[in-house]
């Protein structure tokens, strides 16, 4: 598969093409089922109710949760490590469940962060402001040990940081910040190696990727996100 590129299209689709162990990385975050919430999202300035501008968003769960699992399982089948971003809501929770079960002889290491709390301002009845996401490091055993790293020196590479987002974007909120995958990418990969991202978006691994010298496969569904990605890919690297 060609690397460096931006792939529109399904991610189970096009990973199906993909060699075992091709990759030496993935880093990436689903949808969370939402129920096609909007974000802000406004296609050519009119008002839209979803969360996406093409994906619904708003599946069954137990739909969810079985699609999850075979994106998760290719993910596996295609690298070494997998990075898996899902914040805890009520539409994730059964997921994360599964995950930690199904997944549990592949689940390496826990990693939480942690954001500027946002308040439900939807509920009715008050909840406390959620101010952070997990991190599931999966690998092909669950010893919380990695054999193949580029970690710093000292070996210290915490499993609690403090990220806040600075870019954003109309047209895909759904975003994580860039210093995400950069961390995961610094730490679990070296020069040269080669990172997916199933669920690319505005393509945030993609440029992490190109700013640190690694190579990127990045997948996503929507043509539009995939040009935000493509657009941001051309301008000048930005050291991190």
């Amino acid at each position: 598969m060609k690397l460096n590129t931006v792939i529109c299209g399904d991610c189970l689709d096009v990973m199906q093409d993909m060699e075992d162990n091709s990759v030496d990385l993935v880093v990436t975050s689903p949808p969370y089922n939402m129920g096609g919430k909007s974000l802000g999202y406004k296609p050519s300035g009119t008002i839209s109710h979803k969360h996406y501008d093409i994906y619904n968003d708003d599946i069954n769960e137990e739909k969810y949760v079985d699609w999850c699992r075979e994106i998760i399982k290719e993910c596996l089948r295609c690298s070494r490590y997998v990075i898996w971003n899902v914040q805890p809501v009520i539409s994730t929770r059964k997921h994360i469940i599964d995950l930690q079960n199904h997944f549990y002889n592949n689940l390496k290491e826990y990693f939480i962060w942690e954001k500027q709390a946002v308040a439900n301002i939807t509920a009715k009845y008050g909840a406390l402001a959620k101010g952070f996401e997990f991190v599931f490091l999966m690998g092909q055993d669950n010893k919380a040990t990695f054999n193949y790293h580029d970690f710093p020196k000292n070996k210290y590479v915490p499993n609690i940081k403090t990220w806040y987002k600075s870019e954003n974007f109309k047209e895909h909120a759904a975003t994580f910040p860039r210093e995400l995958p950069s961390y995961f990418i610094r730490n679990f990969t070296k020069k040269g190696d080669i990172v997916l991202d199933p669920f690319l978006g505005s393509g945030t691994t993609a440029v992490a990727c190109k700013e640190l010298g690694r190579n990127y496969i990045g997948i996503e569904i929507s043509p539009e996100y995939c040009a935000i990605a493509e657009k941001r890919l051309a301008q000048g690297i930005l050291n991190i």
